[in-house]
């Protein structure tokens, strides 16, 4: 069965975190302003002739809604950032939300980006190849007469439903459009391409891998008390969840439990090769139907997985996946944020009561922009605002390993001290409004000196 549809105000859930966050560390007025707001925002009704239903030999003309938010850059020499999704539930509201979560994302690591967010309201499963490559191109197109694309003005990378193949089509077609204006442009207006073709090794499975190293330094800086083989109940097995569960056994990680939109399962002691096995030949790429598998429990919400024991539970689909009823229930003794907005506001002291650690998503999920970065900075030459952050200076796949890893570790232990200097027994100040509050300083003297506003 799909995943529970939350009908909340993802915009508003973070605005309020901004606001407590600028409360918290007695940010200025003008500053918690000017993050609740946006750049610019881009919404047309796309219309792109596709194969006629009735008469595969023919074409209809269809409308697409197909949406973009531009969030913040606190230095005008900055560009913006962030995925673009195919999915029927894309919004503006839910793209300014993420936007604002990329905004965040980047900062906490140095990136000198603000954030960015779009996509398209459409099942791209539900179209042939023929068919997303037209509405792929009339994206890029539409973009390009917007002005609301390019390496030096709003760089976008892959989310769901998208890939390196559609950054591929994406990014050929820009570079053509762009050479028939003789202005030619460096190959950074998509990222996530291809390692054959400009891409960063390393990028498919930078957000699962960066999931790994956030769990590591918070085990390392808070001595958790975890399993000597720490357990994890996953939801969602799209490129995070999947990549997660694919890492998982070189960092001595153990699955237990995997929920997807169709269905899912529960067994302490199930064949990890034969979940990928499964999924990897299954048409759907789904893991329902493997407890019949593996003989283990079926599992059917995010509330009956994450009821479930284990060390860990990390939602890793869509968001609003843990709302009230399902931290009520919460079992796992960590919450490790792979999905973007998965907790709502009302869940996190609920989740603080009861004593789970979260490792909030705009930390531990940023794994993927981060080497976005590193692609787009392969072809820029444009330096992080964080001298600390060393972008590898080769596309070698241990090198991108090893600055993610080093910029994880760096960040996640000063969001760590930042949250022991504020919470001297206050449980407001998670450890999540302890990012966001670390974010936010770090870019609040550069966007003072844009605004020509004391600090």
């Amino acid at each position: 069965m799909p995943f529970e549809n939350m009908a909340t105000d993802l915009l508003k859930n973070i605005r309020t975190r901004i606001e407590l966050a600028g409360e918290i560390g007695k940010l200025p007025d003008w500053y918690v302003l000017e993050l609740t707001g946006f750049k610019r925002r881009w919404s047309t009704d796309m219309i792109v002739d596709l194969t006629d239903p009735a008469d595969p030999t023919k074409t209809k003309a269809q409308a697409i809604k197909v949406v973009r938010v531009q969030h913040r850059t606190p230095d005008n020499r900055w560009v913006t950032g962030g995925g673009e999704r195919f999915h029927p539930d894309v919004t503006l509201s839910q793209m300014e939300s993420h936007a604002i979560e990329m905004s965040f994302k980047d900062w906490i690591f140095g990136i000198p980006h603000g954030g960015s967010k779009g996509g398209a309201a459409f099942d791209p499963r539900s179209v042939s190849e023929k068919d997303l490559i037209a509405i792929v191109l009339k994206i890029v197109s539409e973009a390009i007469e917007e002005n609301i694309l390019g390496p030096y003005i709003d760089r976008w990378a892959p989310d769901v439903n998208t890939n390196e193949k559609i950054m591929k089509w994406a990014q050929d077609h820009y570079a053509y459009e762009m050479r028939k204006r003789g202005t030619p442009q460096p190959a950074a207006a998509f990222t996530g391409k291809p390692v054959e073709f400009g891409g960063m090794p390393g990028r498919r499975e930078a957000t699962g891998r960066g999931l790994h190293y956030a769990l590591q330094t918070f085990r390392k800086e808070l001595k958790l008390k975890l399993s000597n083989e720490p357990t994890v109940v996953l939801q969602g097995f799209g490129n995070v969840g999947y990549y997660f569960a694919k890492l998982a056994p070189e960092f001595g990680i153990k699955i237990v439990g995997v929920q997807d939109q169709y269905g899912g399962f529960y067994h302490p002691n199930f064949d990890l090769k034969t979940l990928f096995e499964y999924v990897d030949n299954n048409p759907r790429k789904t893991v329902a139907g493997f407890h019949e598998i593996c003989k283990g429990d079926p599992i059917a919400t995010a509330e009956e997985l994450f009821s479930r024991k284990a060390d860990i539970g990390l939602p890793a689909a869509m968001e609003e996946a843990i709302p009230a009823k399902v931290a009520e229930k919460f079992g796992p003794k960590v919450l490790l944020e792979g999905a973007n907005g998965p907790t709502l506001p009302e869940s996190d002291p609920i989740l603080e009561d009861r004593g789970v650690l979260v490792i909030p998503d705009i930390y531990a999920n940023a794994g993927g922009v981060t080497v976005s970065y590193f692609e787009w900075e392969q072809d820029t030459h444009i330096q992080p605002f964080d001298p600390a952050l060393k972008p590898p200076k080769e596309r070698e796949e241990g090198l991108v390993f090893a600055a993610l890893q080093s910029a994880f570790s760096r960040n996640g232990k000063g969001i760590i001290d930042l949250h022991r200097a504020l919470n001297p027994g206050d449980k407001k100040v998670t450890y999540r409004l302890a990012s966001y509050l670390y974010a936010m300083k770090r870019v609040l003297p550069i966007f003072a000196m844009k605004r020509r506003k004391p600090v």
